[in-house]
């Protein structure tokens, strides 16, 4: 009889590895072991949903000049476009900058190209209508890392460009922008290089954030006077785990910190659009868990992207 299943059988745990994991029970000291955690520390981290290396923003590379780019534009109410894609992962990337830039009183709008008509990824005709309409600069989201031409064709007509992305990078140069966020860039020193693009802009939410302008008046999108900055960055969670979870991004190290920590947003969360895709899904967001939360809104908002510009489901 010809067998109809292969069974992968890990490894049993190394004895340095049980003895470092001995505080733990003997089956959870196996289990950790085999999802490779072999210090106490490391299952400390992976239990607690805590990262034990560092998530400062600014180690990414491309970010201080990012930032301060950003800062200018908001101070002298230039108009800024978040460019997006249709995807999941880029359209809440794109909801998140929106509202982070809106939270900062700035000139902002949001802008994913027609999956049809434009493609993936920045386009000339795209850059050229932005610019005729006053645009000063653009902010990618989910994509850009492999858009040379087009970045050099937003330099050629005087357009700032900043590329935020997760994708690999393309052999060679990285696009000619001003700045350019990517774990995944050569030499990049930021230790997690797993973050979906709705977690890189998160990133660049948080550094933004945690530096702001003096002049700058922040006031909430939701008019409500007295939330902080903190209280601020906690209420995108859920829009970071609604994209890292449909990308499909690893649940490991920060993003298994921000989707755990997104879970808990949800169940709190004030977003209509996510209460009607619960109640067309048949789920409840109070119990949502990330096999759930994956199936209802990356089949919901692709089928968006299927049909028509995604501009407006965020």
């Amino acid at each position: 009889m010809t067998p109809t299943k292969r069974w992968n059988v890990p490894p049993l745990i190394t004895p340095e590895a049980d003895s470092a994991l001995i505080a733990f029970p003997p089956i959870l000291r196996q289990i950790l072991f085999n999802r490779g955690y072999a210090t106490d520390a490391e299952a400390r981290a992976y239990l607690n949903a805590k990262p034990n290396v560092s998530t400062d923003p600014f180690e990414m590379t491309g970010m201080r000049a990012a930032i301060d780019r950003i800062q200018y534009a908001v101070a002298h109410h230039e108009p800024i476009a978040i460019y997006g894609d249709y995807d999941v992962d880029g359209v809440t990337a794109t909801a998140l900058l929106v509202q982070t830039l809106q939270f900062l009183n700035a000139n902002v709008r949001g802008y994913i190209p027609n999956r049809f008509e434009e493609g993936y990824g920045l386009n000339n005709n795209a850059l050229d209508e932005l610019k005729a309409e006053g645009v000063k600069l653009v902010i990618t989201v989910d994509c850009g890392i492999r858009s040379p031409n087009e970045a050099l064709h937003s330099r050629t007509i005087g357009l700032d460009l900043i590329i935020s992305d997760h994708h690999h990078p393309a052999e060679g140069d990285l696009p000619p922008a001003l700045a350019v966020i990517n774990p995944k860039q050569h030499g990049d020193i930021y230790p997690d290089k797993d973050l979906a693009g709705v977690g890189i802009a998160y990133k660049i939410a948080e550094a933004l954030l945690s530096n702001p302008l003096s002049d700058l008046s922040a006031q909430p999108f939701d008019n409500a006077q007295d939330k902080t900055s903190a209280a601020f960055l906690d209420s995108l969670l859920d829009l970071v785990a609604l994209g890292t979870v449909a990308d499909l991004a690893p649940l490991v190290g920060e993003n298994r910190v921000l989707v755990r920590k997104g879970l808990k947003q949800m169940k709190q969360t004030t977003r209509q659009g996510l209460f009607s895709l619960a109640a067309v899904s048949e789920i409840t967001l109070a119990k949502v868990n990330a096999g759930e939360y994956r199936l209802f809104t990356r089949s919901a908002l692709e089928c968006g992207g299927t049909i028509k510009r995604s501009a407006g489901r965020f």
